[in-house]
């Protein structure tokens, strides 16, 4: 993008945008369209964005009078779209509405679109070729990872800087149909999905056929379905396989990724991060995932990695480094509120989950879960809240800020018996009864994915099943687990929110022993079940990859593979806490009741097995789980007024989250889940 004709003072647009918003310079007109008008602009104030420098180049988008409507969605949506990670994006740094206009603020890309470049110089090649498919692709993936879709991916919206590819207007079509209110179909018909033409939502998968007409552009100078009048495109988009070019112009590994991502159904097109994984080999580790690709998108990265560079003049061919050592990433696993005491879950308590959902990576219905998921950094709370958000119904009050990211995603009513669970909507914040029974409710990170478990099911079926609700796109399915008389409960989502584990029971009775557990694959739509010698207690996600926790006799902790293989035993820790693990640098960190004192809590090393603190918790403080590696989740109960804190490993609460009387505050689980 590179700054166009500089305006007179007298054009009226640049005479509204020099009173809003405050504190940038207007420099230049970069273009306009029906919606609004992008300038290339200059921060006047150092200090106006934690994210950006006094002095720094940006573009501000401006919306024209007419397409803004009602605000209030648009900020929603554009503050959703400021937690995507600059990963090959054009990074979103600032919004708001001034003078009635909303606008956008993101970081400067000085390049030329891709568009303009295979219009001037045709298809790419060779590593040029290879940095592009790695960067869209990165970049895709951190827009998914923050729960947002584009939904104009194409040539257009891909600006070849000079440190690599970068995508721009990620989520921006949504923001603009959410000020507009308009509800129209959005998108460019040679990059846009079957299924955006049948009304159904765009949710990751049509990113993904985008993404893939793309790279075929690219590749070839021409999108698989052609151009022309768009009732032709549409056609062939649902009726006619995809034109990828000559062989040379796909390798062969790339075109059978690219073809993947073209299927007509999208619960079959891979995810970003999967494609992503697939590419680099899978030999990467989950948390160097986004680092690893935005570094094959980078001038002089090597093309190596699951991407030949194809058969074009451009590029070397040199080897990549080792990957690096296996990272630790930070984990989910906090409860709030001694409300939950559903059917097989004995005790059992809602799970906040601590981490970003990531997408889903495809599998076919007979592959095994992989072992580690795309982990995201740890989670954020500001220092102190800002805002009071009443629970329905109840005295209880959450105590918020926009900048927390966790906040409250469902909870749990005992004191209700007609519609006990509640659901909030991610855009609005406001919490909805569910009306069909429900045993068990879990909101994946991210809040896109929600899984339950029907109070009807024991009697309607043969079999048992796991109900997902993709609430981006609207659908919902059922994954098969066991076969009846065995039963499953204790839902738990892994850190991304791309598998969900639930321990199998011998039969429905709330005294019956554990028998194994199962992972069920919502993008496969396919579970795997482990069976293992009975015992007495519930699986957890473990902190290292590919593993799970469960208690075992005398105060030891036990450690499986995912098929069950036992990988070491930690001795005499204590009754392990569902709670749960957490990894970090280190290796991971656990919590039990302390073996010389159950009224405690003791935070272990799960490499070393020591002892690293000890919380005084016995009587008022219920520890629930983990907030990040630092924190804990916890209930103070009073005499009247009981709180959930957020407490140091010292035991110390450095914040209320929520609070209210502690009878009311006794009754109700609240689920904390990463935004």
């Amino acid at each position: 993008m590179s700054p166009g004709t500089h305006p007179s003072p007298e054009d009226p647009g640049l005479r509204e945008l020099r009173e809003l918003p405050a504190g940038y310079r207007v420099l230049g007109r970069l273009g306009a369209g029906g919606q609004g008008v992008v300038y290339l602009a200059e921060l006047a104030e150092p200090a106006r964005s934690a994210e950006s420098a006094g002095g720094e180049r940006v573009a501000v988008k401006v919306l024209h009078r007419h397409a803004a409507g009602d605000l209030g969605p648009f900020l929603a949506e554009a503050e959703m779209i400021r937690r995507v990670r600059a990963f090959c994006t054009a990074q979103v740094v600032d919004s708001g509405v001034a003078d009635g206009l909303p606008y956008l603020v993101t970081e400067y890309v000085d390049g030329p679109s891709l568009a303009r470049v295979i219009d001037e110089r045709g298809a790419l090649r060779g590593a040029e070729l290879v940095r592009l498919v790695f960067g869209t692709l990165t970049a895709l993936a951190a827009v998914h990872q923050a729960g947002v879709v584009h939904r104009d991916f194409k040539p257009a919206n891909v600006l070849l800087g000079r440190d690599g590819p970068r995508v721009i207007d990620f989520g921006i079509a949504r923001l603009l149909d959410a000020a507009a209110g308009t509800g129209e179909l959005v998108g460019t018909p040679p990059y846009m999905a079957p299924e955006q033409f049948d009304g159904a939502e765009a949710g990751p998968p049509a990113d993904m056929f985008a993404w893939a007409s793309t790279v075929v552009c690219a590749a070839t100078g021409r999108p698989p379905f052609g151009t022309g009048p768009p009732p032709a495109v549409i056609n062939r988009i649902l009726n006619e396989p995809p034109d990828l070019g000559e062989a040379g112009e796909l390798d062969d590994e790339l075109r059978r990724l690219v073809t993947a991502c073209l299927d007509k159904d999208p619960a079959r097109r891979p995810t970003a991060s999967g494609a992503l994984m697939r590419l680099l080999g899978g030999e990467v580790p989950a948390r160097e995932l986004l680092p690893e690709g935005s570094r094959r998108a980078a001038p002089d990265a090597p093309p190596e990695g699951g991407v030949p560079a194809g058969g074009g003049p451009r590029g070397k061919d040199t080897a990549p480094p080792p990957a690096p050592d296996r990272a630790r990433r930070p984990r989910r696993a906090v409860a709030v509120g001694t409300a939950l005491a559903v059917a097989l879950v004995a005790g059992g308590l809602v799970t906040a989950r601590l981490l970003a959902a990531g997408d889903p990576p495809a599998s076919s219905p007979s592959a095994a879960p992989p072992s580690s998921p795309d982990p995201v950094a740890p989670p954020t709370m500001a220092a102190e809240p800002t805002a009071r958000t009443p629970v329905p119904g109840s005295g209880v009050t959450l105590h918020e800020d926009p900048a927390d990211e966790m906040r409250v995603s469902s909870y749990w009513d005992r004191r209700s018996k007609e519609a006990p669970w509640f659901l909030r909507d991610p855009r609005s914040g406001a919490f909805r009864p569910v009306v069909e029974p429900r045993q068990a409710m879990e909101v994946a990170p991210g809040g896109r994915l929600v899984a339950s478990l029907s109070a009807l099911r024991l009697y309607t079926l043969d079999y048992d099943r796991v109900h997902i609700a993709d609430r981006a796109s609207g659908g919902s399915y059922d994954i098969r687990t066991v076969d009846r008389p065995l039963f499953t409960g204790d839902l738990s989502w892994n850190d991304d929110g791309t598998r969900l584990l639930l321990t199998v029971y011998a039969e429905a009775r709330d005294d019956a022993p554990s028998v194994g557990f199962a992972v069920a694959d919502p993008a496969g739509r396919t579970a795997r079940v482990t069976r293992m010698p009975a015992t007495e207690h519930p699986y957890i996600w473990g902190p290292e990859p590919g593993t799970v926790l469960q208690r075992g006799p005398g105060g030891a902790v036990r450690v499986y593979g995912l098929d069950g293989t036992p990988r070491r035993t930690i001795p005499g820790v204590g009754d392990l806490l569902r709670g749960g693990a957490v990894a970090t640098a280190g290796g991971g960190l656990f919590l039990t009741a302390c073996p010389d004192a159950p009224g405690d809590t003791c935070v272990w090393d799960y490499r070393s097995g020591a002892r690293e603190a000890r919380l005084r918790t016995g009587g008022r403080i219920t520890v629930h789980g983990w907030l990040g590696a630092e924190h804990l989740l916890a209930t103070r109960k009073g005499a009247k007024v009981s709180e959930v804190v957020m407490l140091d490993l010292s035991g110390k609460a450095v914040r209320v989250l929520a609070d209210g009387p502690a009878a009311e505050v006794d009754k109700i689980a609240l689920s904390y889940t990463r935004k």
